[in-house]
């Protein structure tokens, strides 16, 4: 083998020198030339500039036609900032050349690069008088202009062929991306409209360049009201409406980006899959009230098509994520019923999905979502472990089957039977051994173990979790991991933390008064006692559920100033402006806690969501 290699390697060697040659060797035919460029090459490689000048002078001199001699002595010559012996070099070429176009426009390039920029521009238009009348010299001087990022100047020359030529379709999308890049949006947005209108295939790509540009200060309205100009003008080019659908619900314009929808559906006879598509978009975003107009439309309006159960089931998701995202509760503080929440709506559409689509895939799935509604909202916990049982039984193979199992389990560790509670998690994780339902009912373990006061068993559990599961789920674990680390003792026995243990699982059976009494008992008796922000963080939590705003907002506030560096501070102040916003009504007391955030956690994990509000409470693109 030993005398292989040898051989092997000099093998080896004579194919890339024979390669090296080949890509030489349609333009040179003497091998010193070769040996020659090849060393030449080399210096290039290790910016040796000036030794590879000599060899690569030379070179031209012996073969002025071979392309890549030329090319590399003027790229050598730029690289040293030689720019008057490349502008010579180039010169001497088109001395040689029938069509000097190309080397013209080079030696504008290199001309500007010397500073001159007025003999660059003189240099750049006697490159197009050359052939005046041919589209292509005005992309090749276009191109050559944009080497040096100068904008302006080569939207005059595509301008000036577009002129000269009489021809205003040429080089549209050269001229749009200009525009763009030069602010000048009306003008770019009138480009690719004129691209649009001969063919509708190139929305995409305009949405794309669209992107770049439509934060700009200006660019999104200044885009819109050419868009809302080319529709009222033409407003059977479907091309314009989606486009414009698109810019409104960039600007966080929903009406109005429904209203075009709507249209682009009636007129195109699409049978609600436009106003379905955008009813999602609008969900996804939190534009809870259109998407539900939007739903609402599809079920009234188009009857017998393929997307109705899709829709139904749709417009009972957005209902319930209405309802989260403003906090509703279905009783007040003293337990009475309040009539008529997002959850009643939902809890409505969802039943009609049953009694309409009984035989539906997704029926299982629907009827597991009435079941932990009753469960998690409504609190019939008797209704909640029928509807989900009936689940487990009617479709023990189907994914709802698992999610009721996991859900019913909750149901017992809410009706405090912890040792039921954990047969069904640990029946759930020996099923499934792995996914999203196993690793949340793993974690449901741990915290049985954390509320029974087994901390090494619950700190056993969230180790294993941190490492091995999804990020929501490995979130979690390490929290309840720091917790255990971090708030052991001082006495032998954990006293503080069994007791915030304890008074968690009362949180967890929505046995609010108690558990405040007991997060108040703790609080006298921890003193520096490391758990003290977690007690205060959960005492405002509940001052919160019990409808007491004013003193939830001074207790999340007092915090940061308590516990300066506790892990809970960007939490305080996000629940503090939520509080503001959203109990108290006060818009401004909300953006200064949203801004004082972001200035004083700018790392938090909750910057993005901080942001949105802020956005939302100023009416930013409304």
């Amino acid at each position: 083998m030993r005398r292989q290699r040898p051989l092997l390697n000099f093998l080896l060697i004579g194919s890339f020198l024979a390669l090296t040659s080949l890509r030489v060797g349609a333009q040179i035919s003497d091998s010193a030339l070769v040996s020659r460029f090849q060393l030449a090459e080399s210096f290039l490689r290790a910016a040796q500039y000036q030794r590879a000048i000599g060899l690569l002078e030379d070179l031209v001199a012996r073969s002025p036609e071979t392309h890549v001699f030329y090319e590399r002595l003027r790229t050598a010559y730029e690289n040293v900032k030689r720019f008057e012996d490349a502008i010579a070099l180039v010169d001497t070429k088109i001395k040689t050349e029938l069509v000097p176009t190309l080397y013209i426009s080079e030696k504008a390039r290199l001309v500007y690069l010397t500073g001159d920029e007025q003999r660059a521009m003189d240099v750049w238009q006697e490159a197009i008088d050359t052939s005046p009348n041919a589209p292509s010299v005005y992309l090749l001087v276009y191109r050559s202009v944009m080497q040096v990022r100068m904008f302006e100047l080569a939207i005059a020359f595509l301008e000036q062929g577009r002129d000269r030529l009489e021809n205003d379709t040429l080089f549209q999308t050269d001229l749009a991306y200009l525009y763009g890049l030069s602010a000048q949006h009306d003008k770019a947005m009138r480009e690719y409209l004129s691209l649009l209108r001969t063919t509708d295939e190139q929305l995409n790509f305009v949405r794309s360049r669209l992107n770049q540009f439509i934060l700009d200060d200006g660019a999104l309205e200044v885009s819109i009201a050419e868009v809302e100009n080319a529709v009222a003008i033409e407003p059977l080019v479907r091309s314009y409406r989606d486009l414009l659908g698109w810019l409104y619900i960039e600007a966080g314009r929903f009406r109005d980006a429904f209203n075009v929808n709507r249209a682009i559906d009636q007129l195109e006879d699409e049978d609600g899959r436009v106003l379905y598509a955008f009813a999602q978009v609008a969900a996804e975003v939190g534009a809870f009230d259109v998407a539900v107009e939007a739903y609402e439309e599809v079920l009234v309006s188009y009857l017998n098509v393929p997307t109705l159960p899709d829709a139904l089931r749709e417009l009972g998701l957005t209902l319930e994520r209405w309802a989260v995202s403003e906090n509703e509760r279905v009783y007040d503080d003293s337990g009475m019923n309040i009539p008529d929440t997002h959850y009643h709506e939902a809890l409505r559409t969802y039943s009609q999905f049953l009694t309409d689509y009984p035989t539906h895939a997704f029926f299982p799935d629907v009827l597991r979502r009435i079941g932990r509604l009753q469960q998690d909202i409504f609190f019939d916990y008797q209704a909640a472990e029928e509807i989900l049982s009936e689940v487990i039984s009617r479709y023990p193979n189907h994914r709802a089957a698992n999610d009721a199992a996991f859900d019913l389990a909750r149901l017992k560790l809410a009706n405090n039977d912890l040792i039921t509670a954990e047969v069904h998690f640990s029946r759930i994780v020996s099923r499934l051994r792995t996914g999203e339902t196993a690793d949340l009912a793993r974690f449901e373990l741990a915290q049985i173990h954390f509320y029974r006061g087994e901390l090494e068993s619950a700190l056993s559990l969230a180790s294993v979790l941190q490492e091995n599961t999804s990020a929501d789920v490995s979130n979690d674990a390490t929290q309840l991991k720091l917790l255990l680390i971090e708030n052991r003792g001082p006495d032998s026995l954990d006293t503080l933390l069994h007791g915030f243990a304890q008074a968690m699982l009362l949180i967890r059976q929505h046995r609010t008064d108690e558990a405040l009494s007991r997060i108040n008992f703790l609080l006298e008796q921890s003193g520096e006692h490391p758990l003290t922000d977690d007690l205060r963080f959960e005492r405002a939590n509940l001052l919160r559920v019990h409808g007491q705003s004013v003193e939830a907002l001074q207790a999340y506030l007092e915090i940061p100033l308590i516990h300066p560096y506790s892990f809970l501070v960007d939490r305080c102040l996000f629940e503090a402006a939520e509080i503001q916003e959203r109990d108290l009504g006060d818009s401004s007391g909300a953006i200064a806690t949203y801004f004082r955030l972001l200035n004083e956690y700018p790392g938090s994990l909750l910057v993005p969501d901080t942001r949105a509000r802020i956005r939302a409470l100023r009416g930013d693109g409304a």
